[in-house]
């Protein structure tokens, strides 16, 4: 029952389908993607963060937009850390001020994205409350602020039903246009189902050829069970050569970045 296109997740789910990324090569040498530029030669996977963003600022919604995201997944490696590291930089190209949050406390890889140090992060602030602008790292490209995950800690979901953690979400949220926060997957530990409820929405991602239907459909029925609002599902890792993959395939409509 794993995912082979996005015609098989509007089969078999009722939730509005947010978008969809297609499945491109890595290209550090680590193994691991590059993130999104404002001039990506990707096209295909730039423009689909593009949709996304598009897709949440405008989307049906009563009353205020949604403002203070979590971005979450059934099982690990379904790639919800990627999805939140590239939407929060698509959300920054814009101009708006984007703070994206490691709420993985346990096994959190944003500072490894963004090639800046793991401690202190959010354990450290929840734990001993101190200022949250000393926690706050300016990344490179404007208008986008990161808080790392901190030290491995077994005890986050505790962190996050504290006073602090509400605290933390009261104060950025004057700050900032945008909130993102990458928590652990829903079946990994209760802190994706402790966090859901305090946000504005919930992104839940599903990885093309490896999310398994009946996980994530569990997965979605829990976040409901607390009360929290699914604003929609990211298919991931879709495969752009299949024949119902047609999004941004006209490469003519896009220039290449000039080499220096």
């Amino acid at each position: 029952d794993r995912f082979t296109s996005m015609n098989e997740v509007v089969e078999q789910f009722e939730e509005e389908i947010v978008g969809q990324v297609p499945d491109v090569a890595k290209t550090r040498s680590n193994g691991k993607l590059d993130l999104v530029e404002p001039d990506d030669a990707r096209h295909m996977f730039a423009e689909s963060y593009r949709n996304i963003r598009s897709s949440l600022l405008f989307m049906a919604t009563a009353g205020e937009r949604p403002k203070v995201l979590l971005v979450t997944s059934a099982v690990p490696s379904e790639g919800k850390s990627t999805v939140a590291a590239n939407l929060a930089r698509t959300m920054a190209f814009a101009g708006t001020r984007v703070l994206l949050i490691d709420a993985d406390l346990r096994r959190g890889k944003l500072h490894e994205f963004f090639g800046t140090h793991r401690e202190p992060g959010l354990a450290e602030l929840l734990r001993h409350q101190g200022q949250v602008k000393d926690f706050i790292i300016r990344d490179a490209l404007p208008n986008l602020f990161v808080i790392p995950c901190g030290e491995p800690i077994s005890d986050s979901g505790e962190l996050f039903l504290s006073a602090g953690f509400d605290q933390l979400l009261k104060e950025v949220h004057q700050d900032f246009d945008h909130i993102l926060i990458d928590s652990a997957p829903v079946f990994a530990a209760d802190d994706a189902t402790t966090l859901a409820p305090k946000m504005d929405g919930v992104l839940f991602v599903l990885r093309g050829s490896y999310t398994r239907a009946r996980l994530a459909r569990q997965a979605i029925e829990l976040l409901y069970q607390r009360q929290a609002k699914v604003l929609g599902l990211i298919f991931n890792r879709a495969n752009a050569h299949s024949g119902s993959y047609y999004y941004y395939k006209y490469a003519d409509y896009y220039h290449s970045p000039k080499r220096a």
